[in-house]
């Protein structure tokens, strides 16, 4: 994707490291760089700037930015969050790179003041900034309107409460332009950070008015007597109800008697041969609770027989029929007697001869009829998609946003599709979508994008087309239009 800054086309490239490249279509001509700023970079280190290469190849100049171990500050505010006191240091940064140009002979009005064009390292005072030695007019106070601009859009990745905060801050703190009052004014925002509503009011805001005092009226008191009569329709009753559902037993058969018989017996000896072989005092009182445990557990069975699970599983599929023909506020539960007689289980053949009376899915009329029960056929996607293969079973995730994120993502960055794979970036990849179609990019990540097996440029767009495959580590997208 290639866009255009101060006249010029930038893209990134990948020549022995990842580079961004500033170029113009019909060749950058030296008549167009200021020979000052050019000689300048080149004699001095200047602190907190891209390292800048100018290569010349048959009068076609092109302005290289090394970004090795760098991070560009519009994907980093994607994946980490931003504060009120990291701003600030990130703005403190910026301003004092600005200030301190002019001990270079550098003009703070070439900086670009961008979030794709400035990158961080560890730190969010690690600043890196990009500035174009072109022989440009500016105005004299042309850069402060471009730092209140990057300001508002940083103050955006904030919290809403902390937006308003920052704003009226900002219509207090930082009204007079100058490089000195925008370093005080960051000074003490990193010292406060947190700021109250009573440190960046108006001046001639009007006070709150407290709320009255409590004049003693008798407060309403709760009439025990009606309350008696009022019980909220809730399904909690229902749910009561369900919990006083009898548990009834299954008598074993002659051959289940025998059987629990052996298998408590051999229980028995196996436990006390185990006493026997390492005997104590704490594991006889183990023992002796097991024993009694596998007593009793043996006497319900022999005597009462196993429990029945499936009666009260239909008694709570009843309450929850009951539950949800609830229609009058005056009863608690309305029961339909022909609706239990026909899920009576011991009147299976009556139900099945009657089934036509008690829904609308067949029909007397049309008793030869066949009706599909089952799911409703899918209907093939269509749009942009990408189609994964997970442990042979085919997934489907449809493309709907204009960024759409792959990544591991966590609890502070989001993505619309999760690849767990050891090794994925929190934000690996993106798809845009832009005029001209889909494009891939790789989001700065660790281990890199590939695109049919081609590897991707750090931040760098490709088009994308029907059926290419994305690879992530291990994980092949394919792309679907």
């Amino acid at each position: 994707m290639t866009q255009e800054v101060f006249g010029l086309r930038y893209e990134f490239v990948y020549r022995h490291g990842h580079l961004m490249e500033l170029f113009k279509e019909g060749g950058l001509e030296a008549s167009e760089l200021s020979n000052l700023q050019v000689r300048m970079l080149e004699a001095n280190q200047v602190p907190r700037l891209l390292p800048l290469d100018i290569h010349e190849v048959d009068s076609n100049i092109r302005l290289l930015y090394r970004l090795s171990s760098k991070r560009m500050l519009s994907h980093v505010l994607k994946v980490e969050h931003l504060s009120i006191r990291l701003l600030a240091k990130l703005m403190y940064a910026i301003v004092c790179t600005l200030d301190e140009s002019k001990n270079y002979m550098l003009s703070e009005m070439n900086f670009v003041l961008k979030e794709n064009f400035i990158f961080i390292g560890q730190d969010w005072s690690d600043v890196y900034l990009t500035y174009a030695p072109l022989d440009i007019a500016h105005d004299v106070d042309e850069s402060f309107p471009a730092i209140d601009a990057l300001l508002h859009k940083l103050i955006l990745h904030l919290g809403e409460e902390e937006q308003v905060q920052l704003q009226a801050w900002m219509r207090t703190h930082v009204a007079r332009k100058s490089f000195h009052a925008y370093k005080e004014a960051l000074l003490k925002l990193m010292d406060e950070p947190i700021l109250t509503r009573e440190t960046i009011a108006a001046p001639h805001s009007e006070p709150i008015e407290s709320p009255l005092p409590e004049l003693g009226l008798p407060k309403a008191h709760w009439n025990r007597d009606e309350a008696k009569h009022i019980q909220p329709k809730t399904e909690n009753s229902i749910l009561s109800k369900r919990e006083l559902i009898p548990l009834s037993f299954i008598p074993l058969k002659q051959q289940g008697r025998w059987m629990t018989i052996a298998l408590i017996i051999i229980l028995f000896a196996f436990l006390w041969q185990q006493y026997l072989a390492h005997p104590g005092a704490s594991l006889l009182q183990i023992m002796a609770g097991i024993t009694l445990l596998t007593g009793d557990v043996g006497f319900v069975l022999l005597f009462l027989g196993r429990p029945d699970f499936s009666s009260r599983k239909i008694q709570n599929q009843k309450s929850s029929s009951i539950a949800h023909n609830i229609y009058n506020p005056d009863k608690e539960v309305m029961r339909d007697d022909a609706s239990s007689e026909a899920t009576d289980p011991l009147d299976i053949q009556h139900y099945y001869q009657n089934l036509s009376l008690h829904t609308t899915l067949l029909s007397p009329s049309h008793s030869n009829a066949t009706v599909f029960l089952g799911k409703s056929p899918k209907r093939d996607q269509v749009g942009p998609r990408l189609e994964i293969q997970i442990e042979g079973v085919s997934q489907t995730v449809s493309i709907k946003s204009e960024v759409f994120t792959i990544g591991r993502g966590d609890s502070s960055s989001r993505v619309d599709y999760v690849v767990e794979d050891v090794g994925v970036s929190r934000i690996h990849a993106e798809i845009v979508q832009t005029s001209n179609g889909f494009q891939l990019r790789d989001a700065g990540s660790t281990n890199g994008t590939f695109l049919n097996e081609f590897p991707l440029v750090t931040y760098q767009g490709y088009p994308l087309k029907d059926g290419d495959i994305v690879r992530i580590i291990r994980q092949e997208l394919t792309f679907r239009l």
